[in-house]
């Protein structure tokens, strides 16, 4: 049995988000996304088109995969605007996954400039997927914004902490329907 689902306009067969972030080499990297059958890759904007020994990280992202830019690096809502805008300049598309951070500590997401740089963002025709501190009054104001869905924080980045905010994400769960 097939569990699809569809976000903006675009339908995806796989519910797994893999990051590009972490990976020894790309060619490791492609081998792993073609191994998870996922849909949807997300990678840095910044790390897209660099003069890496490797080559250039999109050339490694299989043709039948959703790119994902993200705004990683920014600390505001203006910074994660223009990167978004630069995404779809260079030929990424209308997807987006909005990474506001300003706690460079715990890495922890800024809601209220998420939501700032969502509303601006889906009014332009971005498909937005906010990544957010597990908060429901936020949330909703996130999908009020236009996001196409709502990305919360399960644990701190990079913490091997496991599921922390599990009851808050089941209270997300509960009560948005996006």
């Amino acid at each position: 049995m097939s569990d699809t689902f569809t976000i903006g306009n675009t339908n995806f067969s796989s519910r797994l988000l893999v990051g590009t972030g972490k990976f020894a080499s790309y060619p490791l990297m492609k081998e792993a996304l073609e191994a998870s059958h996922t849909d949807i890759v997300t990678v840095a904007l910044r790390r897209a088109n660099t003069a890496q020994s490797e080559g250039d990280i999109l050339s490694y992202i299989p043709d039948t995969m959703h790119l994902l830019p993200n705004t990683s690096g920014a600390r505001n809502a203006e910074e994660a605007i223009r990167i978004a805008r630069m995404a779809r300049e260079l030929g990424c598309g209308n997807l987006i996954k909005i990474e506001v951070i300003q706690d460079q500590r715990y890495l922890m997401p800024d809601n209220m400039e998420t939501i700032k740089a969502t509303d601006v963002l889906a009014k332009e025709g971005f498909i937005v997927f906010p990544y957010m501190s597990p908060n429901l009054m936020d949330a909703k104001r996130l999908v009020e914004a236009g996001a196409g869905c709502v990305m919360p924080l399960a644990s701190p980045i990079g913490s091997n902490r496991g599921l922390e905010a599990k009851g808050l994400i089941e209270i997300l769960i509960d009560s948005l329907q996006v």
